[in-house]
């Protein structure tokens, strides 16, 4: 059996975020456990790749360059017919079957069977394809539902929830859902500590922190919502536990989006906790290693994520398996990927937030309780499974 898998999410700026993240791990998976597979990967020239570092352990695999690297955008669609296609064609054998784990890079439904993956229709559902400006969300949705559309003929979709599944049906409810497979997530964190001292206050550890990790500076993520609820915690902590701001717990936000100020929804955030005046309690790591994620939640008191919706929240579930409660927004998706694994609140209402931060803080016997039954739901993703699932797709194309 042979597929040809676009991994050019690896290199691009999508690398360490969820999409990225996925492409990288179910190649591996792949790779690892399905020795009669044989795979050709897509990749730029000249562009590091999180799996530059694996690819060469593995005969059943072949690296296929389709040119200059270009980043994802509006010429997404250019590219794939100036770059990708001719590469596909020459990769392409009898019976080949075309994987695309990102739809905005293009697939050749109509030359190869082909297999896409959805993580989430969370532009269509909140009309949020740019944040440049009116003109630019128009000019995207065309350019999205233009790409989308043609999921119409791909032979199975792989979704990674079954929140995403009920998603997709709405908006093609055409589409065979006997065609459409829930394949979760699996979770990449090695549980080992490591040093994170230089990304914190000397005193974090003294006086603890929240930590919210695997954000975004999107509207549905509601970054707004997490700094106003953290607020309503601190006001919680100085009127009910007689303690100074200067001895609460700090709130630490990770990520290197967050530091990039040029970005207009960037410096609203900024602007907000200048307005709270709470600068001096909020911690921007910036761009943090891979291995140190599991050291940033296992030493907070709780970890956050309020969205409004997500396709399936990786990193909620790497909260999980570091031991460590999380407190998310009540949605479909995270009722289903968490269970009884988590604390729920309404992520719009600040003062409920700043409620359940504070009963979290408090409450070491309840947070305990839920941090193990978060940590023995999270044993449920792994990327073993995922792959297998996914192969098991793979296989059922074969002869058709």
């Amino acid at each position: 059996m042979h597929v040809i898998i676009d991994a050019t999410t690896t290199q691009d700026e999508m690398a360490f975020h969820g999409i990225g993240q996925y492409t990288k791990n179910i190649v591996l998976s792949l790779l690892k456990n399905h020795s009669n597979l044989e795979i050709s990967v897509l990749l730029f020239d000249g562009k590091e790749s999180t799996l530059d570092n694996y690819l060469n352990d593995f005969k059943n695999c072949k690296v296929a360059r389709v040119g200059k690297f270009r980043s994802n955008n509006y010429l997404n669609n250019f590219w794939y017919a100036s770059q990708f296609l001719s590469v596909i064609r020459r990769e392409k054998k009898k019976g080949s079957i075309y994987f695309c784990p990102y739809f905005w890079r293009n697939f050749p439904v109509f030359s190869l069977k082909t297999v896409l993956f959805v993580h989430d229709m969370n532009l269509p559902r909140f009309n949020m394809y740019s944040q440049k400006g009116k003109f630019f969300n128009f000019f995207r949705k065309i350019q999205y539902w233009r790409t989308m559309r043609r999921a119409r003929f791909c032979k199975k979709i792989l979704c990674n929830s079954n929140a995403t599944k009920k998603d997709f049906l709405k908006y093609f409810p055409r589409y065979p859902e006997q065609k459409v497979v829930v394949s979760h997530l699996g979770v990449d964190i090695e549980e080992k500590e490591v040093d994170v001292s230089k990304l914190l206050p000397s005193d974090a550890f003294e006086k603890k922190y929240l930590i919210y990790l695997g954000g975004g500076i999107n509207k549905s993520k509601n970054s707004i919502g997490v700094i106003k609820g953290y607020y309503e915690f601190l006001n919680n902590l100085q009127e009910k536990k007689d303690m100074t701001f200067s001895d609460c717990p700090y709130l630490v936000i990770a990520g290197g989006d967050f530091v990039k100020s040029e970005k207009p929804e960037v410096q609203e955030i900024q602007d907000l906790i200048k307005e709270l005046e709470i600068e001096d309690k909020v911690i921007f790591t910036g761009f943090y290693e891979d291995e140190q994620r599991y050291s940033l939640l296992k030493n907070s008191f709780a970890f956050i994520h309020l969205s409004l919706y997500e396709g399936f929240g990786i990193s909620v579930v790497e909260a999980m398996r570091s031991k460590t409660p999380v407190v998310v927004h009540e949605s479909d998706i995270y009722k289903e990927v968490i269970g009884d694994g988590g604390i729920f609140v309404d992520g719009t209402r600040e003062k409920q937030v700043g409620e359940v931060l504070f009963k979290t803080f408090i409450a070491e016997n309840f947070t305990n309780d839920i941090a193990q039954k978060g940590y023995e739901r999270s044993l449920r993703y792994n990327w073993e499974k995922t792959g297998n699932i996914t192969y098991e797709v793979f296989k059922s194309l074969c002869g058709k």
